[in-house]
């Protein structure tokens, strides 16, 4: 079975939103490049954020505490953090955490990219 390759990719802005794709595995080999990512746009005073995890395959707790990593930094902004797309094991993970009731989970980028309080 191939894997596909991790990684995170800025793609670009939905109105207010910068989206940021996630793909392969969300653990602590990639979690470094998505604080960077988050970090970089925080620095800019980008406040609102979506996460796009269609293409995630598997998501440990580094990735969990590099969401809410990416929550606090946009609420600090006055913003917010999206999630949108996520798979099978990822939707668990959020389910029994709990965190599915701390952020906003859409079933795609384009329902994300609502603006906010909409």
């Amino acid at each position: 079975m191939l894997v596909p390759a991790s990684s995170v990719r800025r793609t670009g802005d939905c109105g207010p939103w910068a989206v940021v794709v996630l793909a392969g595995e969300v653990d602590l080999c990639l979690v470094p490049e998505l604080r960077e990512v988050i970090d970089a746009l925080t620095a800019e005073d980008r406040a609102w954020l979506v996460l796009d995890l269609e293409q995630v395959t598997f998501m440990d707790s580094s990735g969990l505490g590099v969401l809410v990593y990416g929550i606090r930094g946009a609420e600090a902004l006055g913003g917010g953090l999206r999630l949108a797309g996520p798979g099978g094991q990822v939707r668990r993970l959020l389910e029994l955490t709990g965190l599915d009731g701390v952020v906003e989970v859409y079933e795609d980028v384009a329902g994300a990219c609502k603006a906010p309080g909409q």
